[in-house]
């Protein structure tokens, strides 16, 4: 799974109006512009999140965008299966929407491509469902650990 631009700027965006704790609904200019998005690809991303259920729209003077549940109700994984959709490398591989894939030779349910496939979706959701959206409102960027040669 490559995570998007779409994915990546609805991940921002959510984690920006997650910090307002449910305050006064924030414009999409304002969002563009504090998160440095570009306005047209930002209202595209925001009417997906919209649709999937995760925002909730106020139009009007003081419109704008709020979250419809709770921070901590909402998965990273949520966020982005909403603007990219499955989390799976593969068609075969998806839990929510499996296809097969169309020039696969192997037989779709002892195919060891899908079922390595399958592993590595897995720990990918693993990570991104158990991973809240106020959560992420307390954390700064970090630089990982180095690791040690061995």
């Amino acid at each position: 799974m490559k995570l998007s631009k779409k994915g990546e700027y609805a991940l921002r965006v959510m984690r920006h109006l997650a910090a307002e704790n449910g305050g006064k609904p924030l414009s999409t200019a304002y969002l563009a512009r504090t998160e440095g998005v570009p306005l047209k690809y930002l209202e595209q991303v925001l009417s997906q999140l919209r649709n999937q259920g995760l925002l909730l729209s106020t139009h009007g003077k003081d419109g704008g965008y709020t979250l419809r549940r709770p921070a901590a109700d909402i998965s990273l994984g949520d966020i982005i299966r909403a603007v990219d959709g499955p989390l799976a490398p593969i068609p075969c591989a998806s839990r929510t929407a499996p296809a097969r894939c169309p020039d696969c030779p192997n037989d779709y349910d002892t195919c060891w491509l899908r079922h390595l496939m399958l592993s590595v979706r897995d720990n990918i959701s693993d990570v991104l469902d158990r991973e809240s959206l106020a959560a992420m409102t307390g954390r700064t960027a970090r630089r990982p650990k180095a690791r040690r040669k061995k």
